[in-house]
């Protein structure tokens, strides 16, 4: 180290010196100034550093993380156990627990507890789900469901590990719980294709664009093509052609009635909201 970057790092220890002593719950400065000696090679004095911080800040997930990361993994685990203590619901700190974790089932034990505290938290769920053989998998997606019915992610992924009937029925729930997202109508045509039942998969999608337009969801052409081009990258050709045809069959329906009400009467416009049932 030449004497200029001595000199340098003098200088910045002082500023963050200063930093941290008149903002002290300020977590960025006792991060920087634990960054600075751990550039400076001396990894006790940052540890020592970002201890200070977590005393300063423990309701900081980051300065708890930062203090894991420069701590080997045994006291990094005693560091984020403390941190749970401060911050239980705090996601963030809960997955780099159990990235600290090598063995397999500790892992899912750090996750189900996480799970217990913060049951709404969907990567929580889907980390969890992702350690999990199908069976478990399907009854921790079954929960997971419960815990957060506006996943459309856990819906379907639910639905693709059970039989034909009863993925119509977890569709069906996953319809009422979310009666406005059209990956959920999709996946429920590509159901049927997948079981020859091609003749339902028109009446499906185009009960989805109606149901998403009297919802006063806007059908972006372009967003339901790629869907389209999804379901021929799966050989789901019947769902492709029909998300292709009703888009654009809508598309001519909705510039009919925007015809016809500009004849009707040309002043409405300037009153009127912009239509529910646009598509762009």
């Amino acid at each position: 180290t030449s004497d200029t970057d001595v000199s340098d790092i003098r200088k910045a220890r002082q500023l963050l010196k200063s930093v941290v002593t008149t903002n002290p719950k300020h977590p960025p400065g006792w991060i920087a100034a634990a960054r600075l000696e751990e550039a400076a090679g001396k990894l006790a004095a940052a540890r020592a550093m970002i201890l200070r911080g977590t005393d300063a800040c423990p309701s900081s997930q980051d300065i708890w993380i930062e203090a894991a990361r420069l701590h080997s993994p045994k006291e990094a685990k005693k560091i984020l156990a403390a941190a749970i203590k401060k911050i239980p619901k705090s996601v963030k700190i809960w997955l780099k627990a159990a990235t600290l974790e090598t063995d397999i089932e500790h892992k899912k034990a750090v996750l189900r507890k996480a799970l217990e505290i913060i049951p709404n938290s969907v990567i929580l769920w889907q980390t969890a789900i992702d350690l999990e053989d199908a069976n478990n998998a399907r009854i921790m997606l079954s929960r997971a469901t419960e815990c957060v019915p506006s996943s459309v992610e856990m819906w379907i992924a639910l639905s693709k590990l059970e039989t034909y009937e009863n993925s119509k029925k977890i569709l069906n729930r996953a319809r009422k719980c979310c009666p406005t997202e059209k990956l959920i109508f999709i996946e429920s045509a590509r159901l049927e294709e997948k079981n020859d039942n091609r003749n339902n998969i028109q009446f499906i999608i185009n009960k989805a664009i109606r149901t998403l337009s009297a919802n006063n969801i806007v059908i972006h052409k372009e967003q339901w093509f790629q869907e389209a081009a999804k379901c021929e990258n799966a050989e789901c050709m019947e769902t492709c052609k029909q998300i292709v045809f009703q888009v654009l069959d809508f598309e001519g329906q909705s510039l009919v009635h925007t015809d016809d009400d500009d004849d009707d009467d040309l002043t409405s416009a300037a009153t009127s909201t912009p239509g529910n049932t646009a598509l762009v």
